[in-house]
């Protein structure tokens, strides 16, 4: 419902599933279960309406919601189309609305713990120039229940890139596993270049090892292992340290948006920077 179409959840089947428990026209409720780790909580997404009668309907429902799942872990993020302070807010009207009071009750009153941004900026921008340009932090997460009961540490954060008014918001549960080392993978990417297949027959046949047909074996497909790496260094280059590179060139382009409001200059090179960051994400999806 509404002007871009309404409110979804997506999910990767493969990692996760997500089980709807109630929908309204303002929110979608239901249980996310993960199945490496068997991390199982409730999300709510959430759409907050314009107009304040409705926002005290939705604040309501989603009471009701908790209510009825008082002992499980809830994780509630979207719109609000609220703020909670006068700080939340740059340019227009900046005197409170009265819809602040109603929304900090809704989150004392549920218990609600705000996930704070480590950017702590606002979320929602319209993109004008000079004097127009209005800020406001509507867009955030929250947990209902302990934090103990997950076990996992929670990292909030605004990822850079926008084409629209709101920023997207990105929020990783992570657990405190020590990394490890990633298994060799033969990326679908490098079949973009035609001489791989010529590579890999070049770096079999050349290579003249002795032992048994097993101990060639391995060892051959460890030589190729080690050549293909150095190769896709040369050839393709790391395309997850140019995104983060883009991202941050985003990030700085719309820290000077929030600080000074959109002028040309900024304009060109945010749609310059996005460009650059869909090559990157379409190379990435075939990884």
């Amino acid at each position: 419902m509404g002007a871009l179409g309404g409110l979804a959840i997506i999910w990767d089947p493969r990692f996760s599933s997500f089980s709807p428990l109630e929908i309204k026209q303002n929110w979608i409720g239901g249980v996310v279960a993960c199945y490496n780790n068997k991390l199982r909580f409730n999300l709510i997404n959430v759409y907050g309406p314009i107009q304040n009668r409705d926002k005290a309907l939705v604040w309501l429902e989603l009471e009701a919601f908790l209510g009825n799942h008082p002992s499980e872990v809830c994780i509630i993020v979207g719109d609000f189309n609220a703020i909670t302070k006068a700080e939340d807010k740059r340019g227009g009207n900046i005197k409170l609305p009265l819809t602040a009071l109603d929304f900090n009750n809704w989150i004392n009153k549920n218990s609600l713990l705000e996930i704070q941004m480590a950017e702590n900026a606002f979320t929602w921008n319209n993109k004008r120039i000079g004097f127009c340009n209005i800020a406001e932090k509507l867009d955030r997460f929250f947990i209902h229940g302990g934090l103990s009961e997950l076990n996992y540490t929670m990292e909030a954060k605004i990822l850079p890139l926008s084409g629209f008014e709101h920023f997207p918001l990105q929020l990783n549960i992570l657990t405190d596993h020590s990394p490890r080392n990633c298994p060799f993978k033969f990326e679908s990417m490098w079949f973009r270049d035609d001489n791989i297949i010529n590579l890999i027959e070049h770096l079999w046949n050349d290579s003249v090892l002795s032992g048994s047909k097993m101990f060639i074996v391995a060892n051959k497909l460890k030589l190729i292992k080690r050549k293909l790496l150095e190769w896709n260094r040369e050839n393709f280059g790391n395309i997850f340290d140019k995104k983060l590179l883009i991202e941050k060139d985003l990030k700085d382009a719309n820290k000077k948006v929030l600080a000074n409001g959109m002028n040309e200059h900024l304009f060109l090179k945010e749609k310059s920077l996005l460009s650059e960051y869909e090559k990157i994400l379409s190379k990435e999806e075939i990884f």
